[in-house]
């Protein structure tokens, strides 16, 4: 095995692997939902995304009574009063809560924007119902009832709220002296987490059925340039027992829904960059249920909308309390991590054997530089500085791997020439080549296969983070969570896009030209032209951070693969002959199993008139 084919059998290996992870992670991510069988709603409420049972596929903001269209005669729903709204300032956002149900109406984050530059809302106006938790129930007369339709007797005075400020206030539903339901809210100026809290007051009488759902049916708004990574990324999801079952849904008309039973730690939805979770407090909840509808979008993408909601028991007493935490915000993980019931699994970042090596390592490492240099492009050089060097014990090996395969080249191309119409007694002298010189004929493959796992992780980690969005770097790449565009094509190019990556092209020039200073077979010279083509369909649409890191560390490496073959001197036939040898390894096994071989077919041909076996 000559450099050229080792040079060639990796380059195809990462190829086929990277291919193979990008595919499942697609399929990951745009699987069906499984069939479930759908139980009975146990609420009338607004819900945009009902079950599939009782789904409309042309989509609108009409209410989804999925069980009853008449009203509770127990619980009115007319108001009495006109509808007072109450204003939140923290310095992370600006909610206002609505006496209509005493849900959330607005809720729009400070410190992002959407795509062209407007404030962040994350209350989607266009289908929600409220944006927080909505309790529903039966009530005694059998009708369904959602706290987001009842008439709340609410203060306006508006709240403004410092850093380490906290605030408390209640919201009160009456339906007599002796029955009332209050919502209460905490809201805090360090964060994006809210406390909610229902207090149901003389209502054992008045409520049926065996649980409570607490229900988010707020689908978030797509707020991307890009719908289609949106789609990509977003779906709803329930955390039990440590584990986290998720909903996607990505074919227009497309509706899932899937319920989980058991203690229920988390429940939500999320898209790209931004979630909403609800996390049950004090009273356990058991089970929860996740639903998702897929509609056309203006950019003919998909646009995946969903629903998520939790069950907890009656407790039939004349006072109950039922406590959540809402976080509804922005997907940093510092945060989402911090709330202790391993919501941060909503977080994509790879397969079990990658994602440890992304979050305990590389995210915690790149978040600290970011303290040293306020430019996340200067980040991301410095980064993939920083891994090259970690890296280089590998890359190291497997260049000096290639160079002493180039000096024995001329040895085995005289081997294959003399054994051409013989391939066993040539694999025979050239696996004795390898020996007597010390060359692994896999040297150069194995430090490539070893490095895959930090590669990958670091995809998934400057694929994922929110830091990068709308993050510019310089000259023509202004934000580094989506691809860069040299220039547009005007129209949309089947696998390629429609637009044209700088650092892709950068990327695979520099492929190209370490390819040449590798690739000396005329045989293998057609991998130089093929491979860069193919990486142009697998970075062009590719955030452009993670074009510039691999950019960056393909320039390292072609600086170190120059020293090694054009400045540094070779090592000559008598070096490596007289260099010692490891005694047995992979070429140790190989001249085992060569010898094994010729024992075998020595034993198989004795007797025959074979040479190694006459008959006499």
């Amino acid at each position: 095995m000559d450099s050229s084919r080792t040079t060639t059998i990796g380059i195809v290996l990462i190829f086929v692997v990277f291919i193979g992870w990008l595919f499942l992670m697609n399929r990951e991510q745009a699987r069906p939902p499984k069939p479930a069988p759908v139980a009975a709603d146990t609420s009338q409420t607004h819900i945009p995304i009902p079950r599939p049972d009782t789904v409309n596929t042309s989509h609108g903001t009409q209410r989804s009574d999925t069980l009853n269209e008449t009203q509770s005669k127990v619980f009115e729903t007319a108001s009495k009063a006109p509808e007072v709204t109450k204003t939140i300032a923290t310095p992370y956002f600006t909610a206002q809560i609505s006496s209509n149900g005493a849900a959330i109406s607005s809720f729009v984050l400070k410190r992002y924007n959407t795509w062209d530059q407007k404030p962040v809302e994350l209350v989607n106006h266009e289908a929600a119902h409220g944006a927080d938790i909505d309790l529903k129930f039966v009530a005694s007369d059998g009708k369904m009832v959602a706290t987001n339709d009842l008439p709340f007797v609410l203060d306006a005075k508006p709240l403004l709220l410092g850093p380490g400020d906290s605030v408390s206030f209640s919201a009160l539903y009456q339906l007599d002296s002796g029955r009332s339901i209050e919502k209460i809210f905490h809201f805090s100026g360090a964060g994006y987490v809210i406390g909610i809290e229902y207090k149901l007051h003389g209502l054992e009488n008045s409520v049926s059925g065996y649980h409570y759902t607490a229900s988010l049916d707020n689908p978030l708004p797509y707020i991307e340039k890009r719908s289609a990574d949106e789609t990509a990324a977003a779906k709803a999801f329930a955390g039990q027992a440590g584990e986290m079952e998720d909903l996607t849904v990505t074919k227009p008309g497309a509706t899932g829904h899937k319920a989980v039973s058991g203690d229920i730690s988390y429940a939500g939805m999320r898209t790209e960059y931004f979630e909403q979770a609800l996390i049950p407090i004090g009273e356990k909840a058991v089970g929860a249920d996740i639903s998702g509808l897929a509609a056309p979008g203006q950019d003919g993408a998909v646009v995946a909308m969903y629903n998520a909601s939790v069950n907890i028991l009656i407790g039939r007493t004349p006072n109950e309390s039922l406590g959540f935490e809402l976080y509804f915000g922005p997907l940093e993980f510092d945060r989402v991590e911090a709330l202790g019931v391993d919501l941060e699994q909503s977080m994509n970042f790879g397969w079990p054997v990658v994602r440890p090596i992304a979050i305990h390592v590389l995210l915690p490492f790149f978040l600290w530089l970011h303290g040293f240099f306020s430019n996340w492009g200067v980040v991301i050089i410095v980064f993939s500085i920083v891994i090259k060097l970690v890296t280089i014990p590998l890359s190291t090996g497997q260049m000096r791997s290639m160079r002493k395969m180039k000096v024995v080249q001329p040895m085995v191309t005289e081997l294959r020439e003399k054994y051409k119409d013989d391939p066993k007694k040539m694999n025979e002298e050239m696996l004795k080549v390898y020996r007597t010189y010390g060359i692994n004929p896999a040297g150069g493959c194995l430090p490539l296969v070893l490095q895959m796992p930090i590669l990958f992780a670091l995809y998934q980690v400057l694929k994922n983070v929110i830091q990068l969005r709308q993050a510019p770097f310089a000259l023509w790449i202004n934000d580094l969570s989506i691809p860069d565009a040299l220039f547009h094509f005007g129209t949309k190019l089947p696998l390629i896009g429609e637009q044209m990556s700088g650092l892709t092209l950068l990327l695979v020039i520099t492929m190209f030209i370490q390819q040449m200073f590798t690739i000396t077979d005329p045989r293998q010279k057609q991998m130089a032209y093929i491979m860069p083509i193919v990486f142009i369909f697998m970075f062009n649409n590719l955030p452009s951070g993670v074009g510039l890191y691999y950019f960056m560390f393909n320039i390292f490496g072609l600086m170190q693969q120059f020293y090694l073959t054009k400045i540094a001197t070779p090592p000559t036939l008598e070096e490596l002959k007289a260099a010692p040898k490891k005694s047995g390894g992979l070429m140790g096994r190989l001249q085992e199993m060569e010898k094994q071989q010729r024992e075998v077919r020595k034993q198989q041909y004795a007797g025959k008139g074979i040479p190694g076996g006459k008959k006499k």
